[in-house]
């Protein structure tokens, strides 16, 4: 690579390619950075929104509530994103996992979501259904404590004993304490609860029987009638509510799979999120070995391109040193000392200073081709007159008396004269012709030279 132009064409088309690398390279980073980044908050927030789900099951048991749009947009929210993650989505900015383990995790969480999502479905049915019987369960209660306060009042209405009586007002107590515990489980789902309940549920079911069996009560008809009522009311009561323990019992065991499924799934989850953390850090870590090769490679081609550079300073300061000494080559000394110091040598642009040497050149050779041309002319003009010279000799030397051998020298040194003179002609205009092909080429260059 000698030429200057091709030299300087390396070099520009290296840089080129450079700074093309290190743009697509940033806008590479840029876009995978935002994608990761992307990626790796939706899969995150998987892991929070397993949280809420469950949070939010626990709260609605809670609260007695059946307001499931909460649940229910979290619910969608988590499998919507879950396939965006294993199927990915362009859309979003979701690519489909690229890697085997991110891929395995996803579809071990999509098993666990598919029963998660029974679970729930199963647990809103469920709540739903225990929230109907604890409506109805509370009016029950209330209906059951206003009868048995009748059953005490017509005990005291009819003088029975006070053992009775006293009987009698423990029932009313006892359904305040059926209500209590069976509520107390209801929210907590602890075991001492279910059994006080079963304790006074047992307690109020027997003791209505011994009434009713009493010989001293029944023979009170109206007492009776209440009794009896009492009995119908809570075998109503009862049947209701063991339908709503037993409800209970599977929501708190539904409950229970769901917060372990919750734990499961959410460390799963997590490593899938440390997995895709990983594996941006990874991809990041790789594009920054690129970087850095990319900068080794800048460092060592710009020792290449200075070393390229000097060459052509070099190649450049050459050729203004032969520029100006082909410009005063066909100069005298005077004339050499005044046109040094006449040009324009501090002037910063090197080719418009070659461009000046080489035009005083061409000048300076047009002057001798105009030169040459005269002398041309002034060659034909001594021909013209050596002929007619000759001519008046030969007219002059019939008149002589000369012998022949004279006139015979005399001939052929006229012959000779024309022929130098021919000779002469010739090799001027050969001379010519060569001088106007370089001025041509010079003239050429020299305008090559100016346009750049």
């Amino acid at each position: 690579m000698n030429k200057i132009t091709s030299q300087i064409k390396f070099i520009g088309g290296i840089l080129s390619l450079m700074i093309a690398s290190i743009v697509a390279i940033t806008v590479y980073i840029n876009h995978a950075s935002k994608r990761d980044s992307i990626v790796i908050n939706v899969s995150g927030k998987q892991r929070m929104l397993t949280q809420k789900i469950t949070k939010e099951a626990f709260w609605l048991q809670n609260k007695m509530s059946t307001d499931f749009s909460t649940l229910d947009k979290a619910r969608s929210e988590f499998e919507y994103s879950l396939n965006d993650l294993q199927n990915g989505n362009s859309e979003r900015g979701i690519y489909a996992p690229p890697k085997p383990c991110i891929a395995d995790r996803l579809d071990q969480v999509n098993q666990l979501w598919q029963k998660f999502d029974g679970y729930l479905n199963e647990f809103k049915l469920l709540l739903a259904e225990t929230n109907e019987l604890k409506s109805i369960m509370h009016k029950s209660n209330s209906d059951i404590l206003n009868i048995s306060d009748d059953v005490v009042k017509l005990m005291v209405k009819n003088n029975l004993v006070g053992r009775l009586i006293d009987d009698a007002g423990r029932q009313r107590m006892l359904t305040q304490k059926i209500a209590f515990y069976s509520s107390q489980y209801l929210v907590t789902g602890e075991i001492r609860f279910i059994d006080e309940f079963f304790k006074a549920y047992g307690l109020y079911a027997s003791t209505l029987e011994i009434f009713l069996k009493d010989n001293t009560i029944i023979q009170s008809a109206s007492l009776k009638a209440v009794l009896q009522k009492n009995r119908q009311m809570w075998n109503e009561y009862a049947k209701y509510n063991m339908e709503l323990m037993n409800k209970q019992k599977k929501l708190n065991q539904i409950l229970l799979q769901i917060k372990d499924i919750n734990i499961v799934t959410l460390n799963i989850m997590d490593s899938a999120v440390d997995a895709y953390s990983k594996y941006s850090e990874d991809q990041r870590q790789l594009l920054q070995y690129f970087q850095y090769a990319a900068t080794l490679f800048a460092l060592l081609f710009m020792l290449y391109s200075a070393r390229l550079t000097h060459n052509i300073e070099v190649n450049f300061s050459d050729f203004l040193k032969h520029s100006e000494a082909l410009a005063i080559s066909l100069e005298d000394k005077e004339t050499i000392a005044s046109y040094k110091d006449e040009c324009p040598s501090t002037h910063n642009d090197e080719l418009t200073i070659a461009s000046m040497h080489m035009s005083h050149f061409v000048d300076k050779m047009n002057t001798v081709i105009e030169h040459a041309q005269q002398a041309i002319n002034e060659s034909e003009n001594a021909a013209r007159e050596l002929e007619a010279v000759s001519e008046q000799i030969d007219e002059k030397l019939d008149d002589l008396e000369l012998d022949e051998e004279a006139k015979k020298d005399i001939d052929e040194t006229i012959d000779t004269s024309e022929d130098i003179v021919i000779q002469t002609l010739e090799e001027l205009s050969n001379t010519s012709k060569l001088l106007n092909q370089l001025q041509s080429n010079l003239n050429s260059v020299v305008n090559k030279t100016q346009s750049k």
